[in-house]
């Protein structure tokens, strides 16, 4: 009904009216004594639109009807038909433009909405990419990788364990080796010399294994309440008394010298300096200490790299419920856009479908059921409806007059009432003659 009305009023202007008038010779009389406005108001006068509806006018369109009344009869039926050609036209015409209007309004929409989608995607997308490992549904896979490494860091720190108690065996065994003199680089004392034992300290005094094995659990960090130090220190200890005691029950003997003319003396030979013995190691020991080295410096850093990635895992794991506040929110506005990208990639397909068909053709369009035929009679003016409205309105005009004559005129039936009437007397009557 609305697209009725919207077509009545682009078919009845004065423009295409006047084309008609125009185009079919339309009112040859008028036009030469009126103008064109008044003709065209004229012919708009002569044009109806009426609804066609069996179930009042509350219910949806059905057909409509196109009069035109005019004086030639093949003429008026080719005006109501031209008339009706334009409607059908002009409904085409616009169905198709709003046809077309709306899809390009949608694939205007749509191409907005895909840009803002993908912009939302790779955001989406990059906040993914810098915070792998700290989204929500990562969590339990993290747990799993912590457990792995920290299973890892235990098996390395028992192996560094396991390697530093066999490099303290090895250096024992090392010590406890019994070291190897080179007597040639040691020369005899002179005779006339005091001989007495070393006591500790002295520089010539080799190294006990049990110093050594100290000096080794003190560099290790060992404190004195060990019990491998406090064990070493008594084995110091009663070596020590050992010592004293063998240097108290050596006799020194006394040496008298004669009163006899010094000799001159031969030049003296340099002394030699006296050194420690050196001690030679196990090479077999040796390459077995340089393995274990090498073994324990290489499960200390494995170490490093596992708590570095268990502290790496660890904060990933206090950063994901962070995280999952904010991706809650891209990804919120992912589906809503998403939703709506949806919605209006369907409208487009069925907007371009409804297209196609306007085009084509094939969608709503009106049909003409009774196209106008010339009539042989004429529609207007009724002339036996203008007799018999005549005749009957003559009987009651005369009658009223009857009426009104009678009961508001004045009849004379006496000679009396003509002398009171006109005041002239009467001079004679003539009486009733019986025949």
């Amino acid at each position: 009904r609305n697209r009725l009305g919207t077509l009545s009023q682009q078919i009845l202007s004065a423009t295409r009216l006047q084309r008609i008038i125009d185009t079919l010779n339309l009112y040859p009389l008028e036009q030469k004594t009126l103008a064109r406005e008044d003709i065209t108001i004229k012919m708009r006068k002569d044009v109806s639109v009426s609804v066609v509806s069996d179930f009042g006018g509350s219910q949806d369109l059905t057909a409509f009807r196109i009069t035109y009344s005019g004086r030639e009869p093949r003429l008026v039926a080719q005006v109501a038909n031209e008339l009706a050609s334009l409607f059908i036209d002009e409904n085409l015409k616009a169905r198709e433009q709003q046809a077309t209007g709306t899809t390009e309004f949608l694939q205007n929409q749509l191409q907005e909405t895909r840009k803002a989608l993908e912009a939302q995607e790779a955001k989406l997308k990059d906040f993914k990419l810098r915070h792998i490992g700290e989204m929500p549904e990562q969590q339990a896979a993290d747990l799993q990788i912590l457990g792995q490494l920290q299973s890892q860091l235990q098996l390395e720190g028992d192996a560094l364990s396991r390697a530093e108690q066999q490099k303290s065996l090895t250096q024992s065994m090392m010590v406890q080796q019994a070291p190897v003199v080179d007597l040639d680089e040691y020369e005899p004392r002179p005779a006339s010399t005091t001989s007495r034992p070393e006591g500790k300290g002295s520089p010539g005094r080799p190294v006990s294994a049990a110093q050594a094995q100290l000096t080794a659990l003190l560099a290790k960090g060992y404190t004195d309440k060990h019990p491998s130090i406090k064990k070493l220190r008594a084995e110091l200890a009663d070596e020590e008394a050992a010592a004293k005691e063998s240097a108290a029950a050596v006799p020194v003997p006394e040496v008298v010298a004669a009163a006899a003319p010094p000799e001159p003396a031969p030049p003296a030979a340099p002394a030699a300096k006296r050194r420690p013995p050196p001690v030679f190691n196990n090479p077999i020991l040796q390459s077995q200490l340089n393995t274990l080295d090498a073994e324990i410096a290489k499960h200390k850093q494995e170490q490093q790299r596992l708590q570095k990635q268990i502290s790496g895992y660890q904060a990933k794991l206090e950063a994901i419920p962070v995280r999952e506040q904010q991706i809650t929110a891209l990804v919120r506005d992912y589906e809503i856009s998403k939703a709506n990208y949806s919605q209006l990639l369907s409208n487009q397909l069925s907007a371009e479908t409804a297209t196609q068909l306007e085009i084509r053709q094939k969608g709503e369009k009106f049909s003409i059921l009774d196209p106008a035929q010339p009539a042989e009679r004429p529609s207007s003016p009724n002339r036996k409806l203008i007799n018999t409205a005549g005749s009957l309105a003559g009987l009651g005009f005369g009658l009223l007059l009857a009426l009104i004559s009678e009961f508001l005129g004045m009849s004379i039936t006496t000679s009396e009432q003509i002398t009171e009437s006109t005041g002239i007397p009467v001079l004679e009557v003539i009486p009733v003659i019986q025949t």
